[in-house]
C-alpha cells in the first residue's frame, strides 16, 4: 500500500472495480436518466496523481462515455486535478464525502456521499447537484464489486 493510501483507509478498501446503475432524478422524484456505470479506482505507485478514478458510463442505446479523474493528497484530503475543482475526504469508517465544481462550469456544484458496506462488496452513492446554489438534480447509485 502506498503512503497516500495509508492516509485514506476507507478509500483504499474501496479501490478496485465496481459496477452499478446511475439513476438521475429531479428534486420532485421524476427519473431523468438511468444508465450503467463501471468504475475503477486506485492509489497508483507511479503516476502523475496520488489517486485515479476511471469511469465508464453505458446507456441501453449503446452510447458510452469514459472519464478519468485524478486527485492529489493535499490539506489532509484528496484534491481533484483538471476537470474538477474540489476535494474528497473520509468522514468515518464507512463514509466518503466529496464536494466539487466543474472547471468548465463553476456554477454547478456537486456534493456526493459514498457509503461502503462493512464487507466491502457493495456501496451506495448519492449526489446532490446545485446550479447557482439551487438543487436541480439528484443521482442515486447502487454498486457491487466487479472484476472489470
Amino acid at each position: 500500500m502506498n503512503q497516500t493510501a495509508q492516509h485514506f483507509p476507507l478509500l483504499a478498501r474501496g479501490c478496485g472495480s465496481w459496477t452499478g446503475t446511475y439513476t438521475h432524478i429531479t428534486p420532485e422524484g421524476d427519473v431523468l436518466d438511468r444508465h450503467q456505470v463501471d468504475t475503477h479506482s486506485s492509489f497508483p505507485l507511479e503516476a502523475d496523481a496520488d489517486f485515479v478514478l476511471d469511469i465508464r458510463n453505458t446507456w441501453s442505446d449503446g452510447r458510452e462515455t469514459r472519464i478519468t479523474l485524478k486527485a492529489d493528497h493535499r490539506n489532509n484530503r484528496l484534491e481533484w486535478q483538471d476537470r474538477l475543482d474540489g476535494w474528497m475526504e473520509e468522514v468515518d469508517d464507512r463514509t466518503v464525502y466529496l464536494n466539487f465544481t466543474y472547471a468548465n462550469d463553476p456554477s454547478i456544484r456537486v456534493c456526493e456521499m459514498i457509503q461502503i458496506s462493512e464487507d466491502g462488496q457493495s456501496r451506495a452513492r448519492t449526489w446532490h447537484w446545485f446550479k447557482d446554489d439551487k438543487l436541480f438534480k439528484i443521482t442515486l447509485t447502487n454498486e457491487t464489486r466487479s472484476t472489470l
